[in-house]
């Protein structure tokens, strides 16, 4: 009775907040497949084989997910991956990561009749949930189907951890189904396991996010702008959200004044900002270029050199850019949006600063913090002289940068314990 409950609640709320994606410009033509609308014969390649279906919802789960990827090619060459996602910008960046012999889609609700439909078609042996997505049916549909269900890199923030605390018991049904947890730390270990898993199913392998590789692969217009900015001192704003933008802009506008070489790229979060932010960099009497027009033609590089602001308007290319950088802010920090994942910028050995708001990343944060490899802003304000310092020193710039690739490097092989935690299990 409670699970019918829950798909009726589920499928209505989802229902309901379809008029909120369309205003917020996120409803995409592949939208209805969530609701059992399964593209005709998208798992045709699959079929038959030994598939491993991994779960990855956005952006950062997506990014953690390629270096199990990888692991699985290489060990399991027999095995079949298919990845779904739920937004689209994981869903771009999945598309870009698999093979064409692998299948990238979006994710089922988690709706009973909808999810045994997506099973039933992709009939795979091995589930990996990135992170910490407890979705019951999902879980139970799975693993009652006779394949094996893990979680890998697994995190409880804060906030989950009180919202999970609160329907602890129904929780506590769908963990006992999940074979295996690798969290990322110990004080992950502990809430999952106070939030109803089994403690011997529970391992702690590391964050797999200091694993991702630093070959991105290069987008068109990478090596146009790396001859335009010859001599020009290069800043990015990653990531950024509403209300951010404006801040940055200002101090953008204010730090050119003494460093007149200075040149700013912001990469929105949702690219369908770009228009509303080109319109902010005109506000402030400035002019703004979406770095596509560099990869239409040759005749665009002369209004590219002039603009002021470049704006990065394609999902997944804003890492390979990371690399041109000399300062990098990563954005969703100085708004309340959790933040987002400096270690993309510190791949690179690039000076990197942030905001106050880094909740999503906290772990990440703070070892970023203690081994000097980040500065954190409360403010604009603080944001503006951190950068006005840093711009005036390269040396600065080169050991805070140097710090950065140095706790990348101290802190890999997450990927590769988990994995062989999994290998144990499917054993």
């Amino acid at each position: 009775m409670i699970y019918f409950l829950y798909d009726i609640l589920l499928f209505l709320a989802y229902l309901a907040y379809l008029p909120v994606y369309a205003l917020r410009g996120r409803v995409h033509a592949d939208i209805l497949t969530r609701l059992g609308f399964i593209k005709h014969g998208i798992f045709d390649g699959v079929r038959g084989g030994d598939v491993v279906w991994i779960h990855a919802v956005s952006v950062g789960e997506a990014r953690a997910a390629e270096s199990l990827i990888r692991l699985i090619r290489s060990s399991w060459p027999k095995k079949r991956i298919v990845v779904s996602t739920v937004t689209p910008t994981g869903h771009a960046i999945v598309r870009k990561i698999l093979k064409d012999d692998e299948v990238a889609f979006y994710a089922p609700l988690d709706v009973s009749f909808i999810v045994s439909s997506y099973l039933k078609e992709i009939r795979p042996s091995l589930l990996i949930i990135m992170e910490t997505e407890i979705w019951p049916n999902l879980i139970r549909l799975t693993k009652t189907s006779g394949a094996a269900v893990v979680v890998v890199n697994g995190r409880i923030s804060d906030r989950s951890f009180k919202r999970y605390g609160r329907m602890k018991r129904f929780l506590k049904a769908t963990l006992e189904k999940i074979d295996l947890f690798c969290m990322q730390t110990a004080e992950a270990a502990d809430r999952i396991i106070i939030l109803g898993a089994q403690k011997n199913k529970v391992k702690v392998t590391g964050n797999i996010k200091f694993d991702i590789s630093a070959d991105f692969g290069e987008p068109p217009a990478l090596q146009a702008l790396k001859d335009i900015l010859k001599g020009a001192v290069f800043m990015i704003a990653g990531s950024t959200h509403e209300n951010e933008e404006e801040g940055i802009i200002e101090i953008y506008k204010s730090l050119r004044k003494d460093f007149p070489s200075l040149r700013l790229l912001i990469a929105p979060r949702h690219i369908e900002r770009v228009d509303k932010i080109r319109r902010i960099v005109r506000l402030q009497g400035m002019e703004a270029v979406n770095i596509s027009r560099l990869s239409v033609s040759a005749a665009s590089v002369p209004a590219i050199s002039s603009a002021q602001v470049l704006i990065l308007d394609s999902v997944g290319d804003l890492n390979a850019f990371y690399s041109l950088c000399d300062v990098a802010y990563v954005g969703g920090s100085l708004v309340p949006r959790g933040g987002h994942n400096p270690i993309e910028p510190a791949l690179f050995g690039k000076a990197i600063v942030f905001g106050r708001y880094m909740d999503n990343f906290r772990e990440i944060r703070d070892i970023f913090i203690k081994e000097k490899a980040a500065i954190q802003v409360e403010s604009f304000q603080s944001l503006e002289y951190e950068l006005r310092r840093l711009l005036a020193s390269p040396a600065d710039r080169r050991a805070l940068g140097d710090n950065a690739k140095g706790l990348i490097d101290r802190n890999r092989g997450a990927a590769s314990r988990a994995f062989e935690v999994i290998r144990g299990i499917l054993a």
